[in-house]
């Protein structure tokens, strides 16, 4: 068993480029918290709802998936993912937006949201003949 939940968000934060020390301004976590959710190799306890809620904020994700992670990382069965077909027929309009909103603006900030879509866009702009 690992800490998947401090895995996940040091993935997370991996992407945006963001450190620890800016995760800490954006949600008021304290620094023995934050460590112990980053760092110990299984989750020394359940992170508090107000933890959680601030976590899934700051990074723009929904509270299931840091709640879903902080149980696997805690020892709990979590339940094997849906299939991506299955996620969409259950997320909701603003969940879906949402998701979009945060991988715009993850690949704003990285520069890779037009290198990832097969083709370019200056394809798209040129009249056929």
């Amino acid at each position: 068993m690992t800490n998947s939940l401090g895995i996940f968000v040091g993935e997370q934060l991996r992407l945006l480029g963001w450190t620890r020390a800016t995760l800490r301004e954006r949600t008021g976590i304290d620094e023995w918290t934050l460590e112990a959710i980053l760092e110990a190799p299984v989750l020394p306890e359940w992170p508090e709802p107000h933890v959680m809620l601030a976590i899934a904020g700051a990074l723009g994700l929904p509270v299931r998936e840091i709640v879903l992670q902080a149980a696997q990382g805690s020892g709990l069965s979590v339940l094997t993912p849906l299939n991506p077909t299955e996620t969409l027929m259950l997320a909701s309009s603003e969940e879906l937006m949402a998701e979009v909103r945060r991988r715009l603006a993850l690949g704003a900030r990285t520069g890779q949201y037009l290198s990832s879509v097969a083709g370019s866009y200056d394809e798209l702009d040129t009249p056929s003949a």
